[in-house]
């Protein structure tokens, strides 16, 4: 009888348990339902209203279009593809459009005109998209600069703002050369090997040794040895994802926030004792042009009574903690890449590539071997390379690392060209910086690499469209470490390119690793960009290199 009874009550729990299940399993599968509905039919209420989008399935949404899109381009091939490859499918959609991706995404408002970009970007600046702080949580627990708003960001971004200033970062040039230096002298073993190597790899690193020292004034020393805080930081930026991908598996991986805390464990350890030894002795640099020690000095006139600093507040601390990491992914990521694709796209126009290295002739003579030495005495003479800053422009161009994106309000509407008026409310706006570079309705000769559009007169048919040159975003939330990204850019390039033949070896790499070519391109170009925090050279641009004969420096 006993063996009967619990035999009973067992059967009556595991009923009960599937009960349970059953019912979780129908709340949230009417869940999934609701939302996709109120996804759907508030897309089809912005088609019936006139709202210019690609064909929108009832069912799918905008799925099955953005799905065909992304099974034309190579694995990895960027997100912010997206936009330019559906106004070629669609031609009318050349200024905006929404986008309809739900539960992959939320409904997106994409601009791809600098006129649309500019209204939610500099006329008003709507509030910056979740996502991108979810992506930088696990880095900076949302203390960051990026992920402020209101006063906080208003007062920290003034405090920033001498520091990142074109005047402070030409100061800081001399200090800068000392890491293009050992990088030339890796390329240097490069070329002399004759070998293939992926170039970004080495150009991470010395942006990632530039940012620690203009930020800090430490030398991280990652081009020569390994560095824990680097390490971390690459590593704990591999696992954040959250918040720009669209795979829900990332949302249930057990092993990321173990991870997260192991690296965030590690870059702390390295980043709290220099932090520490820089604020207790922050007085004895008053003249410091150092971002970190212009911070420092800052808090400590505003905090201190006597205008010493005293021990470090722990919400301080915690502040300098997530600027720094800040700094570093932001700092050594996107810029690295332009480097890698400055350099590319002057070895495949050799006629700018003359042009330049003829300039750098005229600016800091013929001797290629004191072009360092001439850079630290007269860091100044950089801003005389004026096709220099075209050429760095123009590859920005065609290959802006990032886009922007913002989150609608109630109220608010984009106005195109024609008096058309769109709702942002609930919607993601995009401004697409790769969709607006592309568009040829607002670039002449869109796709073509013409340094010289960055240097005629108002009148001339190449002269940029206003705003529509946005790689740094453009409005009060541009990006803060734009003129440190322009001058390390043109720096690198300036004492590297007359040294240096630099010529992708894709094709040698694809034969030896068995991939078709052919596959592996995206409007005709092998050098992609790939999704990895901002746009990147797929592959880590493989390449050889070559020491630059006398003969090729002899420029009529």
């Amino acid at each position: 009888m006993a063996v009967f009874k619990l035999d009973a009550l067992r059967a009556i729990d595991m009923s009960k348990l599937c009960f349970a299940i059953s019912l979780l399993c129908a709340v949230a599968i009417a869940t999934f339902l609701h939302k996709l509905y109120k996804a759907r039919s508030f897309m089809r209420r912005l088609q019936r209203e006139g709202m210019p989008m690609p064909p929108h399935h009832w069912l799918f949404g905008h799925i099955p279009v953005v799905a065909k899109i992304f099974g034309t381009l190579p694995p990895h091939a960027h997100l912010f593809f997206i936009a330019d490859q559906v106004r070629q499918a669609y031609p009318h959609l050349d200024s905006a459009f929404y986008l309809d991706i739900w539960p992959f995404g939320p409904p997106s408002l994409m601009t791809i005109s600098p006129e649309l970009a500019s209204q939610f970007t500099q006329d008003k600046s709507l509030p910056k998209y979740e996502g991108v702080r979810k992506f930088l949580k696990p880095l900076t627990g949302k203390k960051d600069l990026v992920s402020m708003e209101g006063h906080d960001w208003k007062h920290w971004r003034a405090n920033f703002n001498p520091g990142f200033s074109a005047s402070n970062i030409t100061n800081m040039i001399p200090a800068m050369v000392q890491d293009v230096q050992t990088y030339r002298d890796i390329i240097r073993r490069h070329a002399v090997a004759g070998d293939i190597f992926p170039l970004e790899l080495p150009t991470l690193a010395m942006s990632m040794d530039i940012i620690g020292r203009v930020v800090l004034d430490h030398e991280f020393n990652s081009q020569k040895a390994y560095n824990p805080l680097t390490s971390a930081l690459i590593d704990q930026l591999a696992w954040c994802t959250i918040g720009v991908h669209s795979n829900p598996l990332e949302y249930i991986n057990i092993a990321r926030p173990i991870v997260h805390q192991y690296n965030a464990w590690r870059m702390n350890s390295y980043l709290d004792p220099l932090l520490k030894l820089r604020y207790e002795t922050v007085n004895q640099r008053p003249k410091s042009k150092y971002v970190g020690d212009l911070i420092m000095s800052a808090y400590v006139k505003e905090n201190s009574p006597d205008g010493r600093p005293t021990k470090m507040d722990p919400v301080f601390a915690e502040f300098m903690r997530a600027q720094v990491k800040l700094f570093l992914q932001a700092g050594h990521d996107t810029t690295a890449a332009s480097i890698v694709y400055t350099f590319y796209m002057l070895q495949k126009h050799p006629e700018s590539l003359r042009r330049l290295r003829k300039e750098l002739d005229t600016v800091f003579g013929p001797d290629i071997t004191a072009t360092c030495d001439v850079l630290k005495e007269k860091p100044q003479l950089l801003s005389q390379c004026n096709f220099l800053l075209a050429v760095t422009k123009e590859t920005l161009r065609l290959y802006p690392p990032t886009s922007t994106a913002r989150f609608g309000l109630p109220g608010f509407y984009l106005t195109d060209s024609d008096g058309k008026r769109m709702p942002t409310e609930n919607c993601l706006v995009v401004a697409n910086h790769h969709g607006i570079h592309h568009n040829p309705r607002f670039w002449p000769r869109v796709e073509e690499f013409l340094p010289e559009r960055w240097l005629v007169d108002e009148s001339h048919p190449l002269y940029p469209v206003k705003n529509g040159w946005r790689p740094f975003e453009r409005g009060s939330r541009n990006c803060l470490g734009q003129e440190l990204a322009m001058t390390e850019i043109k720096l690198v390039v300036a004492i590297m390119i007359r040294e240096f033949n630099i010529h992708d070896a894709y094709a040698e790499n694809d034969l030896e690793k068995g991939q078709r070519e052919k596959n592996l391109r995206v409007n005709g170009e092998r050098a992609y960009q790939i999704t990895r925090g901002g746009g990147h050279p797929s592959e880590n641009f493989p390449c050889r290199v070559s020491l630059v004969a006398n003969k090729e420096r002899e420029i009529p």
